[in-house]
């Protein structure tokens, strides 16, 4: 394998990787997987996953519009 490739490519990519914007949605994911797990097991704390999934996205529009939120590549 290349490894000069790899070098390269996280290079280009490295401040789309640093976006705070980027964990958030990797954490809003990981929150929905885990609350239809805890859904399927008729567990309280789905609706609580459920409640984080839903709070960032009423808050996204909001974070982005008043600019603390933004795509690193629209910059």
């Amino acid at each position: 394998m290349n490894y000069s490739v790899f070098a390269s490519v996280w290079r280009q990519t490295a401040g789309y990787f640093k976006s705070i914007e980027v964990w958030l949605l990797l954490l809003v994911a990981v929150a929905m997987v885990a609350g239809v797990f805890f859904a399927f097991m008729l567990d309280p704390r789905g609706l609580l996953a459920f409640g984080f999934v839903l709070g960032y996205l009423v808050a996204r529009p909001v974070l982005h519009a008043k600019g603390i939120l933004k795509w690193p590549f629209l910059s």
